[in-house]
């Protein structure tokens, strides 16, 4: 990220006091006519912005706050009588009093940049909490659809079938990638795995690294095809974060009992079998023992 200070509205020998304490501390400056500050922030580059106290700092740090409410916002006076007449400073995050050093302009604006990267990593943090909330909850729903779906195939016996899809070495995407970069990759995958499937087949998160696709009227031999295609499209998608994937497929031919957990066990047998070959492949499930009759738990 950029290191600019915006400084707005100045006289000549104030500019030079400011730019001299701000370039030592290795900033840079961009000096704008109060008019012309609303347009002039950058919220990709500038960490702070210096607003003269008079004649119109309150209105132009009300301004400037509701452009990006993550800048921080240092008044300046003067001298200290005009910082007595303004109370509350501005509403403003600090305040630079005259006569200026380049130490306390180079400390506030240090100051200002720190508070500008705690904003911003708090809105990030409160941004994915807000995401865990609703995935949680759309997560649930999605769970509850799995279940009746596999009923239904029980009830009216027809054939269903379930894939069980994760990443290739997650420990080491995950670290390699941050929070955030993973919440880019497990939407963008699962992006790809709604693409690749029917319309009435169903692609969820089931756990951090991993998906479960359901697939209704779908035999076991369809549904490792499916899945194989899958697998192959996320080798071949590019991108930055480039993984691969596995898969374990099992199913129920629509015949006897049936239910999601047993369907979620085989595909995770099969999944780890297909990880221990080297990932990057779908395995079919094992069938289930001929006589085993599996509630619906």
């Amino acid at each position: 990220m950029s290191r600019r200070i915006l400084v707005a509205e100045v006289s000549p020998p104030i500019e030079a006091a400011l730019r001299r304490g701000l370039e030592e501390g290795g900033y840079g400056v961009d000096v704008v006519q109060a008019a012309d500050a609303v347009g002039r922030v950058d919220p990709a580059a500038h960490v702070a912005a210096i607003v003269r106290a008079a004649p119109l700092g309150a209105e132009l740090v009300k301004a400037l706050r509701d452009v990006d409410p993550h800048l921080p916002l240092i008044a300046l006076f003067l001298d200290e009588d005009e910082a007595a007449r303004y109370p509350g400073l501005l509403d403003a995050d600090g305040a630079l009093v005259g006569p200026l050093s380049a130490p306390a302009v180079a400390g506030a604006a240090r100051l200002a940049e720190r508070l500008h990267r705690e904003a911003r990593r708090a809105a990030e943090l409160e941004a994915v909490a807000a995401r865990r909330v609703d995935s949680a909850q759309e997560l649930a729903f999605l769970k509850r659809m799995l279940l009746l779906e596999v009923k239904r195939s029980r009830r009216h016996r027809y054939p269903v079938s379930l894939a069980l899809l994760a990443v290739d070495r997650w420990p080491e995407v995950s670290a390699s990638l941050g929070a955030a970069g993973c919440t880019a990759l497990l939407a963008d995958l699962l992006a790809l795995l709604t693409a690749s499937v029917r319309d009435i087949d169903l692609a969820v998160p089931f756990g951090e690294d991993r998906f479960v696709v359901l697939m209704p009227h779908t035999k076991g031999d369809g549904a490792l095809l499916v899945s194989r295609r899958i697998v192959a499209k996320i080798r071949e998608r590019g991108g930055v974060a480039r993984v691969t994937a596995s898969a374990g497929v099992a199913g129920h031919g629509g015949d006897g009992t049936v239910s999601f957990g047993s369907l979620a066990k085989r595909a995770a047998t099969a999944l780890t079998r297909a990880r221990a070959a080297g990932g990057d492949r779908a395995e079919p499930a094992d069938p289930p023992p001929r006589r085993d009759r599996i509630g619906m738990g």
